[in-house]
């Protein structure tokens, strides 16, 4: 079903609070130094961010739900499979870990400046995060054989009419050509939304079909 995105506050004051601020990461592993978040994730202790701007980071023992994950890549056979499992996954780990970070229930699609700071909710940074940790873990296990992973982007500047909106973004190895994996356009557990890059970036507001 589609979402309509709620904005409550239009102001300078609650941009600052969400954390949409552009910057520029070459690697995974600059992003997650830029949100002081572990930079070799592990699977023991995975840290997931919630509450906006990555204001709450908690930690949770994805071990017992991984096998969960590698049963989605059993019978993967081309990066279109590899793609639609990624999405998979993701949402499988959000349900798992949801009833621990207090987020089973965040709405996909919605910012709200009033949930800043709440740990309850996740806005774009939260799940660009949390789905790049988790992509990061999965092509470490050897789960991504047709695609790379690359850093969050960002699209929007405001002055362009867009609200920022970062992503997780893979690039599939033979073609080249980049995906965006979007968790923030659907409810927690849901599969992310995989989308071109290209596509997602020019986009504004929610795909019809998210």
């Amino acid at each position: 079903m589609h979402r309509l995105i709620s904005l409550i506050t239009v102001s300078v004051a609650a941009l600052g609070i969400s954390g949409c601020v552009s910057w520029d990461w070459s690697e995974p592993d600059d992003f997650f130094a830029f949100y002081e978040l572990p930079e070799q994730p592990q699977l023991a202790d995975a840290t997931f961010c919630h509450a906006y701007g990555c204001q709450v980071r908690s930690q949770v023992d994805l071990r017992p739900h991984w096998q969960a994950v590698r049963d989605q890549f059993a019978n993967v056979q081309n990066a279109a499979q590899e793609r639609y499992a990624m999405a998979q996954a993701v949402g499988i780990v959000e349900k798992a870990v949801g009833p621990i970070l207090g987020t089973a229930d965040d709405p996909g699609g919605v910012l709200n400046a009033s949930w800043s700071g709440n740990p309850a909710y996740q806005d774009c940074i939260d799940e660009a995060a949390n789905t790049t940790m988790l992509l990061v873990l999965m092509e470490r296990d050897g789960l991504l054989k047709h695609h790379n992973l690359h850093s969050p982007s960002i699209r929007g500047v405001f002055i362009d009419g867009r609200w920022q909106h970062y992503t997780a973004v893979v690039e599939e190895t033979a073609a080249g050509e980049r995906y965006a994996i979007d968790s923030w356009f659907r409810a927690n557990g849901e599969p992310a939304y995989v989308m071109p890059f290209q596509e997602w970036y020019t986009g504004y507001g929610i795909p019809a079909d998210a």
